[in-house]
Parts: structure tokens; sequence; C-alpha cells
């Protein structure tokens, strides 16, 4: 198809949201080797220095504003704040996101307190979602991050995130420095 890209990136502006792959190939009767094509084209042209960049996951794309214009941006928009989470939705969110495809019931063993609000908390604000449910008695849902997750995290997929490792030494370091300040 002549001009995919320019198409795709129509597409893209006008939605406003992301796109599967699957969704452009068989939305526009286009293989998905000609998407790929079209999206590397859009690739080059919207990289981390222009205003608009070219969100990619590993089977969606869509086009977001830079966050570098973040704080100028939200001069202009008026309901920028976003809710905070609480600390027990923040644990529960972070034991979802190490721990993929992980039921109501094992999140809270590993807490030690139950985590309905939490759980019910984090499904409103679209950070995590049920991708299944168990074939047990009471068929228990089964939860992970959401896209939305990982781009506010910048990261493509959960394999990005930092090891407990990294974690435990960026606490070490945090706590040496308080302690000399």
């Amino acid at each position: 198809m002549e001009n995919l890209d320019n198409i795709i990136e129509a597409v893209l502006f006008a939605l406003g949201r992301d796109v599967t792959f699957d969704e452009l190939s068989q939305t526009l009767k286009v293989d998905l080797s000609d998407i790929n094509i079209a999206i590397e084209k859009l690739k080059e042209k919207y990289n981390d220095n222009n205003t608009i960049v070219l969100y990619i996951t590993e089977d969606s794309v869509q086009l977001v504003t830079n966050k570098i214009y973040y704080e100028h941006i939200k001069l202009f928009v008026e309901n920028t704040k976003r809710q905070n989470l609480s600390t027990s939705a923040m644990e529960t969110l972070t034991i979802i996101a190490y721990n993929p495809k992980i039921t109501k019931s094992e999140i809270e063993r590993i807490r030690g307190v139950s985590s309905d609000f939490a759980v019910g908390r984090l499904l409103e604000c679209g950070l995590v979602e049920e991708v299944a449910r168990l074939s047990i008695p009471g068929r228990p849902a089964i939860y992970s991050v959401t896209k939305e997750f990982l781009k506010n995290c910048n990261i493509k997929d959960i394999s990005e995130l930092p090891s407990y490792e990294e974690l435990k030494i960026r606490d070490e370091q945090m706590m040496i420095n308080d302690i000399e300040n």
C-alpha cells in the first residue's frame, strides 16, 4: 500500500490510543511485514528528540507527547493531577509486576493482609488487569500489569524492571547517602 507510514501516522494521531499491529494489519488489509516496515519509517521520523514520539510495545504502537514537555503541558490540561496510590496499592502493584499471573490470595499471602481495596484501586486506575481465571472452585482471577503500567514506567515489558539485587543496591546507596547528609 502506497504511503502506508502516512496512513498509520494519521490513524495513530486520530485515535490517540495504542493500536495493535494486528489491528492495523486487519483493518487496513495489509501484511504484518508491511506494517513493520511502515512503523520503522515512523520510528525514524519520531525519534526521542521530537515533540511527539512513537511509543512501541511488543504488539502495539502509539503517538505520545515527549515526556520532557510534561511540565508545560500540564499547565494547559484541566485535570492533570493523578490520584496518588496508597502504600498498600503500591505494594500490591509491585507484587503483581514482579509476579505476573498472580491471584489475589497469593498477593494476600505475600502481604499478610487483605488486598481487595488495593487490587480494586489498581484495576480502576488501569494499571493491572484480569488476564484469566483459574479452573478451580471459586474461579479466582489472575492479575498482571497493563500496557498503561509499562507506559508509565517507560518500559516495553516487565523483563526491563530492575532485579531484586539492583533494588537492594539502590536502597543501600540511598541509606549511605542519607547517613552522610
